[in-house]
């Protein structure tokens, strides 16, 4: 088998197949530290610890998501537009299940690149199952929270009704509310006027410089991984079905070409 190996054609595939499996490799790295998010623990303990700043002080408009403004505590003054609440599917409050409800706030002071306000979306709280959200409050509101990162899509599209959505991804949002979103979501500490509604019940954040283990790009890492093991093992696979089949051919050739016609002398 090793001098199958060895053939030009064999070392030229080996080649091929190694690049592939660097590449996947590399791909399945790149979502292992996805999944532990490294280096973020440090860096949302240092968040936390700063004091609070307006909102349009932390976050840029650009789109961009700063290392420093995840977990950090900011507050924000504007008018919520109740037409875009959606309910974020698939949550749960302790043993309850039911929605995120996010309404976007048109963020006085921010400037886009048209000019306008921007918005970000505002994670209101949580409501079960059949309960109906009530829209936000009309008027100017302040709002105090704690910055997040936008959530993934999923990784499979399903149909929801309207106003629901899969994720709190903010693309998905942009789509459905247009204008220009911050690249972020806030968590609700605390809003003025307050909300008097006893079936919205506050959503926490996480707790700052907690590493989460993200299953679903841990899972994108095993997949890499296994592709990378795999396309080795069918590299393998070929050389040793042609090693074998190189090997019968051998055998077949070192049988005496009168061996068909009996041993002995031949008959006078």
């Amino acid at each position: 088998m090793l001098r199958t190996a060895l053939t030009p054609k064999w070392l030229a595939l080996l080649v091929l197949v190694l690049a592939v499996v660097v590449g996947f490799a590399a791909l399945g790295l790149w979502q292992w530290d996805t999944a532990h998010e490294r280096g973020v623990a440090e860096a949302t303990k240092e968040a936390a610890a700063k004091p609070e700043a307006p909102l349009v002080q932390v976050m840029p408009t650009d789109g961009t998501f700063p290392v420093g403004a995840l977990d950090r505590k900011v507050s924000m003054t504007g008018t919520y537009e109740a037409s875009g609440q959606v309910l974020v599917a698939g949550r749960r409050r302790g043993e309850t299940e039911g929605f995120w409800v996010v309404a976007p706030l048109l963020v006085e002071g921010s400037r886009g690149r048209s000019g306008d306000p921007v918005r970000i979306p505002v994670l209101r709280g949580f409501v079960a199952a059949g309960v109906e959200a009530q829209p936000p409050p009309t008027g100017r509101v302040e709002v105090k929270g704690v910055l997040a990162q936008g959530e993934p899509p999923p990784n499979q599209f399903r149909p929801l009704p309207e106003g629901q959505v899969a994720t709190l991804n903010v693309p998905t949002l942009l789509n459905r509310w247009g204008g220009e979103v911050y690249n972020a979501f806030v968590f609700t500490l605390s809003q003025s006027p307050a909300v008097d509604d006893d079936m919205l019940t506050p959503v926490p954040p996480p707790a700052p410089g907690s590493t989460q283990l993200n299953w679903r790009n841990l899972g994108y890492a095993l997949q890499w991984f296994f592709f990378a093991a795999f396309a080795l093992y069918m590299w393998w696979r070929m050389v040793r079905e042609e090693s074998r089949v190189r090997a019968v051919l051998a055998e077949a050739q070192a049988v005496p070409a009168d061996s068909s016609t009996g041993k002995g002398e031949p008959a006078r």
